[in-house]
């Protein structure tokens, strides 16, 4: 097992002995890529990209991690991805200390939060904090929410069925009757085909085979018994041994949004064991997740949670154009959609917050670099936001590092908004704790103190 940063290159020869094989990263990366094209199920990341940005390749001696953080499993061995605010400080090389639980429990916390992601983990956070890895995690999501959803409403749908008899039900088959039918002396006999009201239906198919797989697959007890019930509780539906693309061709209505993240989740694990299949082994799984969207969607989602009651919370805010598009005089449309982090909207004011998931200095730095490695851009962004927001002040939020001390300098920039600096908006920089350690609640009212200060 290996344990590595975001952004971190790993050298060939430091990578396991299985992976160093001739060809073995050319298959890494072809199984990577499968996943690629399918993170769509849990998350969008913003990447138009089509080639997969999980790891670069590209590397003379090695491979280079890029921004993203959780598990990768392949040919039996794993390599655990950490933020890189777990290190000490932005220089901090040393991985030995790494624990998996500190991972998989800051994921449980950060997802928990957050609505820019799938998964339905606020009614399950005791349920997962006993994974023993990534692997486990999602098992255990998709066990008991498959298990919720069967005891909530069994899901039923209508197919077609095609029988022949001398009773027709249905649509009769005219062509097959001529050609075969009755050339063959089978004069009462039609073939028809009807619409059928079944539980055996695709959908639970699927499930079934997923349930199958992860039975053999699960090390926890907890996790056996609930699969082994869905199982019996699926005993009328047939077993078949189903693909990635079957999951495409179920069509679920509004009604049935329970079952979206079980289909999805199936299609995950159905395509991690084909490519499994495929490259002859059985221990391979992929979970990886962006952190500045991980970032992003806890934040937001925290800030709604704090400040239920009080304040209206719109994270990914997307209500305003940058400008309108004219064509020989004529209006055609608005263009140019802007898409706020966070929105903060009380009884008499606006506050506009962004997330970057980015080191910048500490604050007492502040006269030697006015601009604390704050890029030129995001600020350009945010005074955007405040001439067409008309938001009392600005928010650009950073994370502190696992064990780094708060600030306790403010430091604020006024944006001028117009040409005889009349009208100004200030906007806060903020430092603000992501990472959990030992004290979990400790770091929540660290969190909360700093975050309080937006409408106070």
């Amino acid at each position: 097992m290996i344990n590595s940063y975001e952004h971190r290159k790993i050298r060939t020869s430091k990578l396991p002995v299985s992976w160093q094989a001739d060809g073995a990263l050319d298959q890494l990366e072809k199984f990577l890529q499968d996943n690629w094209e399918q993170r769509s199920i849990f998350y969008t990341d913003g990447q138009i990209t089509s080639r997969q940005q999980f790891i670069d390749f590209d590397r003379r001696d090695g491979i280079k991690l890029q921004n993203y953080i959780g598990t990768i499993i392949f040919k039996g061995e794993q390599l655990n991805i950490f933020p890189k605010v777990f290190k000490a400080d932005e220089d901090d090389t040393d991985t030995d200390d790494l624990q998996m639980d500190d991972l998989i429990n800051n994921l449980v916390l950060w997802l928990g939060y957050c609505d820019r992601l799938n998964f339905p983990f606020v009614t399950m956070r005791g349920e997962l904090s006993g994974a023993e890895n990534l692997l486990e995690l999602f098992i255990t999501i998709y066990v008991h929410y498959a298990q919720a959803a069967i005891n909530r409403q069994r899901f039923y749908q209508y197919e077609n069925v095609t029988e022949s008899g001398s009773f027709v039900r249905g649509r009769i088959d005219f062509k097959d009757y001529a050609m075969r039918k009755y050339p063959s002396g089978q004069h009462q006999k039609m073939e028809y085909t009807y619409s059928s009201f079944v539980f055996d239906n695709e959908l639970n198919r699927i499930i079934k085979c997923t349930c199958a797989m992860l039975l053999n697959l699960t090390k926890q007890r907890a996790n056996k018994e609930i699969l082994r019930t869905l199982l019996m509780k699926l005993g009328d539906v047939a077993t078949v041994n189903c693909m990635p693309y079957d999951c495409d061709s179920v069509h679920l209505s509004a009604l049935h949004k329970d079952y979206r993240i079980i289909l999805s989740m199936s299609k995950m694990f159905l395509l991690n064991k084909v490519n499994s299949y495929n490259m002859g082994i059985t221990d391979t799984f992929c979970f990886l997740f962006p952190a500045e969207v991980l970032f992003e969607g806890f934040i937001g989602g925290f800030m709604r949670e704090m400040l239920a009651g009080e304040a209206k919370v719109t994270t990914q805010a997307s209500d305003q154009y940058l400008a309108d598009l004219v064509v020989d005089g004529e209006y055609v449309s608005s263009a140019f959609l802007l898409r706020e982090d966070i929105l903060v909207e009380t009884a008499d004011s606006i506050f506009v917050l962004d997330t970057k998931y980015k080191e910048i200095d500490r604050f007492e730095k502040i006269k030697e670099n006015k601009k604390l490695g704050i890029s030129d851009n995001d600020m350009k962004q945010m005074a955007v936001y405040a001439a067409k927001r008309g938001a009392k002040r600005l928010y650009l939020l950073y994370p502190l590092h696992l064990h780094e001390e708060p600030e306790t300098i403010e430091v604020r920039y006024d944006i001028n908004i117009d040409d005889r600096n009349l009208v100004k908006i200030p906007l806060e920089i903020m430092k603000v704790p992501f990472a959990f350690g030992e004290n979990p609640e400790d770091t929540k009212r660290l969190l909360v103190s700093i975050l309080s200060k937006v409408t106070s």
